[in-house]
């Protein structure tokens, strides 16, 4: 027999997890393992996307507590460390063909990419996307210059990675899809992530000759660049995450809602890498660069507010994912290795680290704007033809949950009401200079003042 879960347990999940989330900001060992046990109990009684994401989300709650006891943080085992690099290689690859947002930001990018190279005769294409890059968007693209009236450019393609196979497969793959095509092609490989990279001497690094027409094209990478030592950001910084956490938490643990966070308190300090970033990107003067991010409110400096974010934001994530595999039965064991592998480590990067190694710092696309605008960037719209491949791609999956809106002249991806993705163009300002690290600071602190 069967056991079908009620609707009040399902309603009770959610604040359980509050609840559950309070008592670690309290540091109350006895009542968490209560609020686990209850998780556990509740989210056991059916395979559901809201139900193995509070099986992450409680995990993580747990270590959260364990790594504030004295003698344990030593001892405990990272959890990306049980994953066999093989499946996490796999997991990242097949990200991309389960996710109906990135195949959409693929079509999307290509499409604004067509458009800003329709006259030139040499490109040079940088993928900046690392652990995102896939090589059926740079397949597309290629069949797209091949059909472009005047015959294609000679195409020259930079991809970062951290994977010397994954590189040497794209390759092999792209090198032969360009010869089938009759595309003049150059294929350069850098090992490293986005954020490893040389920014004093990216023209090098990173094989751009003068004489290119530049594209840039950077998904799910740029928070990276958001991170700061936390610690240094408030004298106090201790004593208002636990009064802060504890008060909005309780809150939230009375509702079965999960409203945004209601708190106002200061957020994290200025970017540096992101500013050095974005001056080297100003100083290449490309073409286009194409930024996709992860629409959420992910990089706040408390934990609560963080907590409430993630919940609502994966929530929508997971259920989508959910719905991908329904509607393609082949999808339903890799969406349970996506879950756990690339959408956990994240769950788990936001709430377990602080400081330094706390790199998923996710941003809403207003807070993007003032970022590129800040470094001497001006927004490119993009054009109907993109915005109608958004929303073909998006049609194509059958999903009725699967909603795009356009807002500034760029696109935000999302399933239901909840935002989940947002893509934007961008190209240096005419006559300014590059970006300088002062005035991005200065534009930071008037929208974020510091303690």
């Amino acid at each position: 027999m069967v056991c079908m879960p009620s609707v009040q347990d399902q309603v009770r999940l959610v604040p359980a997890l509050y609840q559950c989330a309070t008592h670690v900001s309290e540091g109350s060992i006895g009542k968490t393992n209560d609020s686990l046990s209850e998780i556990k109990r509740l989210s056991s009684i059916v395979d559901g996307p809201l139900q193995r994401l509070s099986q992450i989300m409680a995990d993580s709650l747990a270590r959260r507590l364990l790594l504030s006891c004295e003698g344990l943080t030593g001892s405990l085992i990272h959890p990306s460390d049980y994953f066999e690099q093989s499946s996490i290689q796999s997991a990242r690859y097949n990200f991309a063909s389960l996710s109906p947002y990135l195949k959409t930001g693929f079509a999307t990018i290509n499409q604004a990419i067509l458009e800003a190279m329709e006259v030139e005769k040499v490109v040079r294409i940088i993928d900046l996307s690392c652990s995102a890059s896939h090589p059926r968007q740079w397949l597309k693209l290629l069949h797209g210059f091949h059909g472009r009236p005047g015959g294609p450019p000679e195409v020259r393609l930079t991809v970062v990675h951290d994977d010397n196979d994954f590189l040497a497969n794209m390759k092999a793959l792209l090198s032969k899809e360009a010869d089938m095509l009759k595309i003049p092609f150059q294929f350069n490989d850098v090992n490293g992530r986005l954020e490893t990279l040389d920014f004093s001497n990216l023209r090098d690094v990173l094989g751009i000759k003068y004489g290119e027409a530049i594209a840039i094209n950077c998904s799910l990478q740029m928070h990276r660049l958001l991170v700061v030592d936390d610690n240094v950001s408030c004298t106090a910084i201790d004593q208002l995450q636990k009064m802060a956490n504890a008060a909005q938490l309780k809150q939230m643990a009375s509702s079965v809602y999960s409203p945004a966070s209601i708190l106002n308190y200061p957020r994290t300090p200025s970017p540096l890498l992101l500013a050095s970033f974005l001056n080297a990107i100003h100083t290449l003067k490309p073409n286009i660069m194409l930024v996709m991010e992860q629409d959420a409110n992910n990089n706040a400096l408390l934990f609560s507010d963080r907590f409430v974010e993630a919940l609502n934001y994966y929530a929508a994530l997971f259920d989508s994912f959910n719905a991908m595999a329904a509607a393609n039965s082949q999808w339903a064991n890799e969406r349970t290795r996506v879950e756990r592998m690339i959408l956990g480590e994240e769950i788990k990067n936001i709430l377990l680290c602080e400081g330094v190694n706390r790199h998923e710092r996710h941003e809403r696309l207003r807070q993007w704007e003032m970022y590129m605008d800040a470094s001497g960037f001006h927004h490119v719209p993009l054009s109907f033809d993109a915005i109608r491949e958004c929303e073909l791609k998006l049609l194509s999956f059958g999903l009725n949950g699967c909603q795009y809106q356009v807002e500034s002249d760029s696109l935000l991806l999302g399933w239901s009401s909840t935002r989940l993705y947002s893509i934007s163009a961008w190209r240096p300002k005419k006559g300014s200079t590059s970006g300088s690290r002062e005035h991005m600071l200065v534009q930071r602190q008037m929208v974020w003042p510091h303690c």
